[in-house]
């Protein structure tokens, strides 16, 4: 049940970073710190993006009390799987055969750490 609820939260997070990452290009900074602020504070994918990353971070403290930080940490490791793919996925970006390669030893990465 442990594992299930961390993937769900490494999802949760990943798509609170795509949300933070289109929010962010909606951002006037040019001109000045009260207009940026306004365009954070009336920003919906902003807001929601990170509301999504406070969820994760206040369970992970959670989990820590039940999970040996030598496992729950590497699982959420899959973050760096999860968020490329969404990148990809809802915002268009690419990855490079070298990043792929990168993640593909994280995937490898915690699939030995869950595994001892």
């Amino acid at each position: 049940m442990q594992t299930l609820l961390v993937f769900a939260l490494v999802l949760l997070g990943a798509c609170g970073t795509v949300l933070l990452k289109a929010g962010a290009g909606r951002v006037i900074y040019s001109e000045g710190l009260a207009v940026a602020l306004k365009t954070i504070l009336t920003n919906p994918a902003l807001l929601l993006g990170m509301v999504m990353q406070i969820i994760p971070l206040v369970s992970w403290v959670v989990l820590l009390k039940f999970m040996p930080l030598t496992k729950l940490q590497p699982m959420i490791a899959l973050t760096y799987v999860v968020t490329p793919v969404l990148a990809v996925l809802f915002l268009g970006e690419h990855i490079s055969q070298l990043r792929m390669i990168g993640i593909g030893l994280i995937v490898l990465g915690v699939i030995l750490v869950s595994a001892s």
